[in-house]
């Protein structure tokens, strides 16, 4: 059972305590403590040397702790010394996906895409603006005035989003995505619901037979994830190259390198662009480009020309279905483009993009599925013809997915590995 509450606000504190339920004098010490030990400059303390600056403190403002006093604010502190700080026990709880902070007294979780406000406070405005300065060093990065909103990792665990209190009502906002894989592969895939292994074993094979597949889903489907477990199945000799303007992706291969774009600074300068990025790794060699998300019209006109240039590849984009993927692909590739025609648009894509992902969460049993897997292309008077493979369809409670086709455009790459007619017309976890 977890010391927080998630089925309810947290209730107000009693008049003579403060929102961590420390009296005005316990509080009033915890905070010039924790001045003390942010001049120090270290990460962590032991136990003892946190005992010893805070009797130091206590005995400075002239106060004598009683023992149980002392043991609630050192139990403050050593949680505090953690990572996470007072967000630990969320970014512990396995079920957590992200942790929203839009006010030091309102902090969010959200599971399976719900939202739950839970019973965690910081003791102050002034200590939760610490506390997020604080992590964003952690991880890297930092905002202000002039650059208000910031990214920024922890290790692998965890994708920092902060916005400065100078755009955001009540704020500053702190978002948290917590990444609960450090090795995934397709079994863990299938372990957790997300498909069938059959559905996993085609995309290993188209995968492995150099094509280029994108991932489509709203936020937090497991778009990346699933980037990750699939780029485990690129064969070992070849090269890839990651570009990610947040490093998420880490993969266990034996030749990969990473680039990072990054915005203008402060000062309107240092911008390194999707483009920029993608024309350096024409020229490193590579046989692989995985681009984290298509974002904009640049990137996705610069991943389009990458792949259809001859270097398969794998990427992310948000959208409700497999369709409105190829949809915003084109918006995208128009914007970057005016004046050309729809035709033209859809042929890039096709020559670019052979199949198309989409994840979700399942209203039924809230869990993440592989709802439609489509080759597309070519494009026939126009429009680009689109060949369902496998379609979810719950039945009840029972995650199931049907084959609408049996026949793949890419068999004769494919055979040797995978087979569609030999699989069952309906398959189910």
């Amino acid at each position: 059972m977890k010391s927080w509450n998630v089925s309810s606000p947290p209730q107000l504190p009693a008049p003579t305590t403060n929102s961590n339920g420390l009296y005005p004098a316990l509080a009033f010490i915890l905070e010039e403590t924790r001045r003390d030990l942010s001049t120090r400059g270290r990460q962590e303390l032991s136990s003892g040397e946190l005992t010893a600056t805070l009797e130091e403190v206590a005995h400075r403002l002239g106060f004598q702790l009683a023992s149980y006093e002392r043991d609630l604010l050192l139990s403050h502190l050593e949680r505090e010394q953690k990572t996470f700080g007072i967000l630990q026990s969320l970014v512990d709880d396995i079920e957590v996906t992200d942790i929203i902070v839009s006010k030091y007294d309102k902090i969010t979780i959200q599971r399976g895409r719900r939202n739950y406000k839970t019973s965690l406070s910081f003791a102050s405005q002034q200590s939760f603006e610490a506390y997020v300065e604080r992590l964003l060093l952690k991880a890297g990065t930092t905002y202000s005035t002039k650059q208000p909103i910031t990214d920024g990792m922890i290790g692998s665990l965890a994708r920092l989003h902060a916005v400065h209190k100078c755009i955001a009502d009540e704020g500053p906002y702190l978002t948290i995505r917590l990444n609960r894989f450090d090795r995934i592969g397709v079994e863990d895939l299938v372990e957790r619901g997300l498909a069938p292994q059959a559905i996993l074993d085609y995309l290993s094979a188209v995968i492995n037979a150099g094509m280029t597949v994108l991932i489509a889903g709203e936020v937090g489907t497991g778009k990346t994830t699933l980037v990750r477990a699939l780029a485990g199945e690129i064969p070992l000799e070849e090269s890839l190259l990651v570009i990610e303007d947040t490093q998420e992706i880490r993969l266990q291969h034996p030749h990969v390198r990473y680039l990072t774009t990054r915005e203008e600074n402060a000062e309107g300068v240092g911008r390194v662009s999707p483009s920029f990025c993608i024309r350096a790794g024409m020229r490193m060699a590579m046989n692989r480009i995985i681009f984290g998300e298509i974002r904009d019209a640049e990137a996705a006109e610069s991943f389009i020309d990458v792949c259809a240039s001859g270097h398969p590849g794998m990427s992310t984009i948000h959208a409700r279905s497999a369709a409105e993927a190829v949809a915003r692909l084109e918006l995208f590739l128009g914007r970057s483009q005016p004046g050309v025609g729809r035709a033209v648009l859809s042929d890039q894509v096709v020559t670019a993009v052979q199949v198309i992902v989409h994840v979700a969460i399942c209203k039924a049993t809230g869990a993440r599925r592989v709802t439609e897997v489509r080759e597309i292309g070519p494009v026939a008077d126009g429009t680009i013809r689109h060949r369902t493979i496998f379609q979810y369809k719950p039945q009840g409670n029972v995650p199931t997915w049907q084959i609408p086709t049996r026949v793949s455009a890419h068999k004769e790459a494919i055979e040797s590995m995978f087979s569609l007619s030999a699989l069952p017309s309906t398959l189910r976890l």
